[in-house]
């Protein structure tokens, strides 16, 4: 350490030093955001309607809410291209202080499912997970369909706290219809961007 700037954290009182081992702490945290599918992978579909598609939007307008808000991210696509799940998780592997939040949207055979519901694999991930998952549902009023343990390859190998989100059913007309508004879109990406502000300062 060069002579001048140890002598400058000498002269520092107590509060300035931890002052500053709190701004390392909070410019460390990085959020991977891994928008399903992509390429020729389009994940669910209703008509013209991919997944692939509104999994990008998503992404993208939650990574513009952390930057106004000082939080560093990383997308894992930033257009319509295939990764492989190997290489989401490649990319979220990189960051040893990070968060991975996988997002997709659902379909199902029952064409009257609805809601919105998120997974987690770790123990490391539960709290991330209910943090998420309990401010989506209450801004977006959508039906909670719970926080559910599952083994999904993106989260599953993962090192650090990881979740996947399902913003809704595509395969429900009523739903499909809600998820292709730029309003709901916008609120899902924000009410997962609030949360995880709220994670980063319980961490």
């Amino acid at each position: 350490m060069p002579t001048s700037l140890a002598r400058s954290l000498r002269a520092l009182p107590i509060i300035g030093l931890l002052w500053l081992a709190l701004l390392g702490q909070a410019s460390a945290f990085r959020v991977v955001i891994d928008a399903g599918h992509g390429g020729h992978d389009r994940g669910a579909q209703s008509g013209y309607v991919y997944e692939k598609h509104l999994a990008l939007d998503v992404a993208r307008r939650l990574e513009a809410y952390l930057k106004k808000r000082g939080i560093s991210s990383t997308l894992t696509r930033r257009s319509d291209t295939f990764v492989t799940l190997n290489g989401r998780v490649a990319v979220g592997n990189r960051y040893s202080d990070a968060v991975f939040v996988s997002i997709h949207f659902n379909s199902a055979s029952n064409r009257g499912a609805t809601g919105i519901e998120t997974f987690y694999y770790t123990p490391q991930s539960e709290l991330l997970a209910h943090l998420v998952h309990t401010n989506v549902i209450h801004k977006t009023r959508t039906v909670d369909r719970g926080v559910k343990h599952r083994g999904f390859r993106v989260i599953r190998a993962s090192r650090n706290p990881s979740i996947l989100v399902e913003g809704g059913f595509l395969s429900n007309g009523r739903e499909c219809r809600t998820c292709i508004s730029r309003v709901h879109r916008q609120k899902l990406a924000e009410s997962i961007g609030h949360a995880l502000v709220r994670y980063r300062k319980a961490r």
